[in-house]
């Protein structure tokens, strides 16, 4: 019986291990890291009565499949790339269908992950998109120029995907356009939400209250690390995307970035449900007027109706902590 080496099948199969295997165990890692985030972040969610609760566990819920159906893809990629190599090592001459085979469902897989992710995405801006209404007090003109841009987004997402695997005809986009223009979004929520928290914090200047404002200043640090880290990812991401990585350690780092990307979408908003749950700054719907620091505080009558005119309705509940 003889036998050939389909030397393009293996190639292709050879290329992708690194950077396959590199990324399996990053997404392996991260997404054990996010179970547990997860897990406390659900608890938050159901113990804390607060309105947006079934949005919130939906959004929740629907990163978490995600996540997880995207940790259980990059493994069955890595799968099919060792099946590849080893069809292609052992495959009979006269047989070429089963790499063949291999290959649309390698192609299948990759598509479903790009898919997942944008997704993904999508679900996350969304959870931001919330937290950005909220702190505007449910002003719903704020949503407008986000909310295109989250569509913008996600529309071009799924048009790459849907160019490069199912319809030549569909103009193609580069993916580092999706991922500039979802860097770009969460730069703009990121900026419309500390931003108005920066506004409401400069309200306690009028009755001097340094503390309040101190809490403020913690929120703000808070989303701008969120905002900042997610930026970050996006754009090593775009950096390994930009090269042709033929090294062994350029495409571990390829690997590593697409890892990261694949999970921290997930991580890093459920890091602001943990947050909320250790106690740092709680979301409220109410409209009460503000009590944080004016409580206390014993000043002219006029003074008080003129900051609670300015300030509105308190959006987040600060509570001191030790950070």
């Amino acid at each position: 019986m003889s036998y050939a080496v389909d030397s393009t099948a293996l190639e292709v199969g050879w290329n992708n291990i690194p950077a396959s295997l590199s990324k399996t165990f990053t997404v392996l890692i991260l997404y054990t890291i996010y179970v547990v985030l997860f897990l406390f972040s659900l608890y938050t969610i159901l113990h804390r009565n607060s309105s947006g609760r079934r949005f919130m566990l939906a959004i929740s819920s629907g990163m978490f499949i995600l996540g997880t159906s995207g940790m259980i893809l990059s493994v069955i990629f890595t799968v099919i790339e060792i099946v590849l190599i080893k069809t292609a090592v052992h495959i009979q001459s006269s047989e070429t269908m089963g790499i063949d085979r291999i290959l649309r469902v390698q192609n299948n897989v990759v598509a479903a992950c790009d898919l997942r992710l944008i997704t993904n995405n999508l679900l996350t801006d969304l959870l931001f998109l919330y937290r950005c209404y909220m702190v505007w007090n449910s002003r719903r003109n704020v949503l407008i120029l986000p909310g295109i841009c989250i569509i913008t987004t996600s529309l071009l997402g799924y048009i790459s995907i849907a160019s490069e695997y199912f319809n030549t005809e569909l103009p193609s986009i580069d993916s580092r356009i999706f991922l500039a223009t979802s860097a770009a979004t969460n730069i703009f929520l990121m900026c419309l939400t500390a931003g108005r928290i920066w506004y409401i914090s400069q309200a306690a200047r009028i009755v001097n209250q340094n503390a309040v404002r101190g809490r403020y200043h913690t929120v703000i640090a808070m989303i701008l690390e969120s905002g900042a880290l997610y930026c970050g990812v996006l754009l090593v991401n775009a950096v390994a995307l930009s090269f042709q990585w033929d090294t062994l350690s350029g495409l571990l780092f390829l690997g590593v970035a697409d890892g990261f990307l694949d999970q921290m979408v997930n991580i890093i908003p459920t890091l602001l449900f943990v947050r909320v749950g250790m106690g740092y700054c709680q979301w409220r719907h109410e409209s009460a007027p503000i009590e944080a620091g004016v409580r206390a505080m014993r000043t002219p009558k006029r003074k008080e109706e003129a900051l609670l005119e300015a300030v509105g309705s308190e959006v987040i509940d600060i509570k001191q902590t030790g950070v």
